[in-house]
């Protein structure tokens, strides 16, 4: 089974991240001026920008260069969520239930394996523990 929290995995969660930033712009931008389109736009920009620095963060197995992806995605969920209930309020339930909802799954599941992935390179890369090292048998003393 492909994990998502591979290398393969983050670089493919950030392709698809491009992609849906991408598709909601295309969406978004035709339907009613007054749904959130500032705030879309702008954090949809965002989602695409952090999305290639994930890239290259996975590529080159820089674990730092995640927080960007991780920051935006929440707030992109978060933007997708937001609309999802004001998109019901107003009957548009179509865009929601085959835009909207499957977005706001595939990125939470996306989200979840970059930070396990984020959080096991941070604990791998951790220089080692004073407590963990080899106490020298004879001690000098430079005086």
């Amino acid at each position: 089974m492909w994990k998502l929290d591979s290398k393969e995995g983050i670089i493919c969660s950030g392709a698809a991240s491009i992609c849906l930033a991408i598709a909601y712009l295309i969406i978004f931008a035709n339907l009613r001026a007054g749904l959130s389109y500032n705030f879309g736009v702008h954090i949809a920009s965002m989602q695409i920008i952090s999305s290639a620095v994930l890239i290259v963060g996975a590529t080159k197995e820089r674990h730092k260069l995640f927080v960007p992806w991780m920051i935006t995605t929440a707030m992109f969920l978060y933007l997708m969520g937001y609309s999802s209930i004001v998109l019901l309020a107003m009957g548009d339930w179509v865009i929601v239930m085959f835009f909207a909802a499957p977005v706001i799954g595939c990125l939470g599941m996306a989200f979840y394996a970059v930070q396990k992935a984020f959080c096991r390179m941070r604990k791998d890369g951790m220089p080692p523990k004073y407590a963990d090292m080899q106490v020298k048998s004879i001690l000098v003393n430079p005086i």
